[in-house]
């Protein structure tokens, strides 16, 4: 089918991010920082982006959203809002997590093992490992949330570590012969990333039940016994 409508959210990070496109084409990106609760900023800001293209929710053909790990309140606003909309409209919902978007822009680095880390505060930082083979990028591990010092023997060489954690393991990182880091960049997800992942997975159908990816229990979890997995 072409000239399907997409809109991407990514609500897991720091930055809330929203690309539209066109089937693999991107049309625009935006990303933004807000004082504002997730929840009250999101549908604006959505609104906002489709009215400038002359477009409104009813002319969506596709979303896409990621899962996290990440922010826990985020990724939660964002899964239900996307969920919200899609049940609205009956029209598909892929998710996807964090972690392979974030991944995702180094295919081509052949024979190289990836791991993107994001901080998940209280002093750890969530990642997963990926390998590139072929010009495709393949998770190889789970999502874990660790201490910097628990890096150590979990990423191999030749290796690239990326992402809004790797400050806070530096001084763990650079002592591990073969692997690479870049500090400054990859703090958010990258639309077209997200875009053609997503369009990806959408042609593998049928799709899983798009599920949030905490990569720990909360604190609500923890004191009260909770489940809040879905």
């Amino acid at each position: 089918m072409s000239g399907r409508l997409i809109l991407a959210i990514d609500n897991s990070l720091d930055f809330l991010n929203i690309a539209l496109g066109e089937d693999g084409r991107l049309i625009e990106e935006r990303h933004a920082r807000s004082d504002r609760l997730p929840s009250e900023v999101l549908p604006v800001r959505v609104a906002r982006l489709l009215g400038d293209h002359g477009y409104s929710v009813a002319d969506l053909s596709l979303l896409l959203v990621t899962l996290g790990p990440g922010s826990f309140t985020g990724v939660r606003v964002g899964l239900a809002f996307s969920k919200g909309l899609a049940r609205g409209l009956a029209i598909p919902l892929v998710g996807i997590p964090t972690l392979d978007v974030l991944a995702f822009p180094f295919a081509f680095l052949e024979g190289h093992y990836l791991c993107p880390l994001v901080d998940a505060k209280k002093g750890e930082v969530f990642l997963a490992l990926y390998r590139v083979s072929g010009g495709a990028v393949s998770r190889i591990g789970d999502f874990q949330a660790l201490k910097p010092r628990e890096l150590e023997s979990r990423v191999p060489s030749p290796g690239l570590c990326f992402g809004s954690g790797v400050r806070m393991c530096r001084h763990v990182l650079a002592e591990i012969e073969g692997v690479r880091t870049i500090e400054d960049g990859f703090q958010r997800v990258s639309g077209e990333a997200l875009l053609k992942l997503g369009l990806s997975l959408y042609d593998q159908a049928p799709l899983p039940e798009a599920l949030p990816i905490y990569g720990r229990r909360s604190e609500a979890e923890i004191k009260f016994g909770l489940d809040v997995s879905r």
